[in-house]
């Protein structure tokens, strides 16, 4: 039985080195990321994969974090028995979800709460971009969220026989067209 309980772990959002597949440094700390993964997760992934396809990826993932980069310790598979999985994590979930955790957890990284509220934080070594940084940070890994879903969503159609356990008659096909048109617009979506 896996220990695994969410897809993502908070490790594999931050410490891939080159390979990550999110934009923040190495020596970020993890635990900024950990409260915010299910909530990632359910916003942006489980909104186009269904639950018994989602459950059966955290069950046959692998309970210690991906490493894909040898310069971080020895290589780590997400899948190491299923290579089906292991490609759809590497191609597509890996970014996707590492920059949907970053952006729900931009706001309590930018804005923390101690025991005199909430404050935004201010280094000796840089300037704090303060809230309407955070708001350009969020609007912009939203637009990439955004831009990459399609892009999952057509690998999936493509590969559905590979992917039995994945709803695909709701987004592949003839009456799915208005389902995978949305892009990187601005915040807009055309129809």
């Amino acid at each position: 039985m896996s220990t695994v309980i969410t897809l993502i772990q908070a490790e594999e959002v931050v410490n891939q080195g080159i390979v990550k597949g999110s934009p923040l440094s190495s020596r970020f700390d993890a635990s900024q990321i950990s409260p915010n993964i299910e909530e990632a997760e359910r916003r942006f992934f489980k909104t186009f994969i269904n639950d018994e396809f989602y459950n059966d990826l955290v069950a046959q993932k692998n309970p210690t974090p991906s490493n894909y980069n040898n310069d971080l310790g020895p290589i780590v598979l997400a899948y190491p028995n299923n290579a089906l999985y292991e490609t759809l994590w590497t191609q597509k979930f890996f970014s996707y979800l590492s920059r949907a955790c970053y952006h729900e957890s931009l706001d309590n990284i930018v804005v923390q709460i101690g025991s005199n509220g909430a404050f935004v934080n201010d280094t000796e070594y840089g300037q704090n971009v303060g809230i309407s940084g955070l708001k350009f940070l969020k609007d912009s890994a939203l637009q990439t969220l955004e831009g990459m879903q399609p892009s999952i969503i057509k690998y999936l159609c493509d590969n559905k026989a590979n992917y039995p356990l994945w709803n695909s008659e709701e987004y592949c096909g003839e009456c799915s067209d208005n389902k995978s048109d949305l892009g990187r617009t601005g915040g807009f979506v055309f129809k």
